[in-house]
């Protein structure tokens, strides 16, 4: 796509111009809802739990509740280790505290971000959803489900598939934990077969590993439902607010209604394409490029509300800047991603650059790398030469190129771009100064040697 400008605002300083920029590109996640379990299989699952619960209790592997409760829920996901996202998920529905249906909802906030069914169904937990790449992150085994508290597991049920993408109501994987005031948290939705290895019984601490996130039972998407029950079978909301009457704030460190936060920046090929449910997503994610390449850098983003301006900048190895502008979205989104496209320069300052983007006192940065070609073809010791070859070489006016490309580039070998050249028949050199350069082909490098 050409990139156009639209611009809406300005500002100066330092010298450094920043502009509202609309993006070449974007998009927004929107979550469909449906009964996470039927209510057959909800009352089953409740009864198996019943039988769980009297067993451990005859033998001594789960105490009676204290009367008092004092519950103080950690966030139930975490990212895996060797993952760096800046936040990998956001939140598409809490409990709905209106019970008539349908299409009658009340969140605790009095707001309306859940929702109910015909059937009678009212969303009793809160739906986390991945974000972005949600089946990537799946597959990639990004995102954990964690213990929210410690407790004893009183149910598991595990076997189920997991790549769901409508609400046909199959069984869900589920991992239940009662703590021990006597709630229950539900942990639904998890990948087959990466539940804990721990048994019915056994005993979970805070922040334990219990499996993984996937979309298990009915569901449209990887998500985590994660539900709160007191022993008579009630819905806790773990969030407080004006219309969750009565109730109190179970989190240790509670989330704002809104949380407007950047998920990652990231550097891309070509624009990211989100694929229906369950493909892997095409990311083109790319982090090293060379002179005069196209470049997309994407901003994803939870909760962004039409006043969460965001400010990207990209710095060279230098920290100046290259590049910087803002966006503010049209309208609130769930879950959002934009895209710009530049072209670096034919004559970069090459090394280790950044793009970042700053928005409500959060900072995301992600480095990425612009590479001499030069020193790219030296480095590998010449083992593409067999890929493509120049004859003759050394050569002093023209040269023949076999290789897959219809057009190569030239550049010297302080790896500056100097043209980039259609194949034809002979490539005229003719007008290079004697001495070394580097030919790209595709993806490939050669050395050529020109001797006048």
């Amino acid at each position: 796509m050409t990139k156009q400008y639209f611009l809406l605002s300005c500002f100066i300083f330092i010298s450094i111009v920043v502009c509202a920029q609309s993006p070449d590109g974007g998009g927004h996640y929107e979550s469909d809802r449906g009964e996470c379990i039927s209510e057959r299989q909800r009352i089953e699952n409740e009864r198996v739990l019943e039988a769980n619960r009297a067993f451990l209790l005859a033998n001594g592997l789960l105490k009676h509740p204290k009367k008092t409760r004092n519950l103080s829920l950690g966030w139930p996901l975490q990212q895996a280790a060797g993952f760096d996202y800046c936040s990998y998920y956001g939140i598409s529905n809490f409990v709905d505290h209106n019970a008539a249906y349908p299409n009658q909802v009340l969140d605790y906030d009095c707001g309306s971000r859940t929702y109910d069914l015909a059937s009678g169904y009212n969303h009793g937990g809160v739906d986390i959803f991945l974000w972005p790449f949600d089946w990537n992150m799946v597959n990639d085994q990004q995102v954990e489900v964690i213990a929210a508290a410690p407790g004893v597991i009183v149910g598991k049920f595990d076997g189920n598939t997991d790549m769901n993408c409508d609400f046909s109501n199959p069984n869900w994987n589920a991992i239940y934990v009662e703590h021990a005031d006597g709630s229950v948290a539900w942990y639904g939705h998890m990948k087959n077969g990466s539940l804990t290895n721990k048994t019915v019984g056994a005993s979970v601490v805070m922040g334990e590993k219990l499996g993984l996130v996937a979309s298990s039972g009915s569901s449209t998407g990887p998500h985590l439902h994660f539900e709160l029950h007191d022993l008579g079978g009630n819905v806790i909301d773990p969030f407080a607010g004006a219309c969750n009457v009565g109730g109190a704030n179970q989190w240790a460190n509670p989330k704002p209604y809104f949380d407007p936060t950047i998920n990652v920046a990231l550097t891309h090929s070509d624009p990211p394409v989100l694929n229906p449910c369950p493909n892997l997503h095409n990311t083109n994610k790319k982090d090293t490029f060379l002179a005069a390449e196209d470049i997309y850098f994407a901003g994803y983003f939870h909760d962004q509300l039409i006043n969460s301006s965001a400010t990207y900048t990209v710095k060279r190895p230098d920290n100046s800047v290259y590049a910087t502008w803002t966006h503010v979205p049209p309208v609130y989104y769930a879950a959002s991603y934009w895209y710009w496209k530049y072209t670096l320069p034919a004559n970069p300052m090459y090394g280790n650059w950044n793009f970042s983007i700053s928005m409500n006192g959060q900072t995301c940065n992600h480095p990425f790398v612009l590479k001499n070609p030069a020193a790219t073809l030296l480095a590998e010791n010449e083992q593409n030469a067999a890929l493509f070859t120049i004859t003759p070489n050394p050569a002093n006016d023209f040269v023949r190129i076999s290789a897959a490309s219809e057009w190569v580039v030239v550049y010297d070998i302080q790896g500056k771009l100097l043209g980039t050249y259609h194949q034809q028949n002979r490539l005229d050199i003719r007008s290079l100064e004697s001495g070394l350069y580097i030919v790209k082909s595709g993806t490939q490098f050669q050395k050529l040697l020109v001797k006048h």
